[in-house]
């Protein structure tokens, strides 16, 4: 099993703590919490990601002008992640909350980020 490697992020001058791990071969979970506290609640997002050394086969047998409308390869960056952060926060995220998991699904365009029930 792959190491999961934890990152900093500096977002509108709070230091966040940020890490992404595979969730299938069609999606990775990107996970964030900010430093400063330690108590603070954990975000989830499960972003749409078609790894490509999971997905080879399909992704070189696939049209190449229809790749990009079927398979999600555009990798996780800190841009994305900053975006994340703030999004969640909009969304009423308590950086410095009651220690909670929340959890977000963000839409296949990366456009929505739309809370998980349960």
């Amino acid at each position: 099993m792959a190491r999961i490697r934890e990152r900093g992020i500096r977002v509108d001058d709070v230091d966040y703590r940020w890490a992404v791990r595979q969730a299938d071969p069609g999606h990775v979970v990107v996970v964030f919490w900010r430093v400063a506290t330690g108590r603070g609640g954990h975000v989830e997002v499960q972003v749409a990601f078609d790894d490509p050394w999971l997905n080879f086969g399909p992704i070189i047998t696939a049209p190449a002008d229809r790749r990009a409308e079927v398979f999600a390869l555009a990798p996780v960056t800190p841009r994305l992640v900053a975006e994340l952060i703030r999004a969640a926060l909009a969304a009423g995220w308590p950086a410095e909350g009651d220690g909670r998991l929340l959890r977000f699904v963000l839409d296949r365009d990366r456009d929505t980020l739309e809370p998980v029930s349960g």
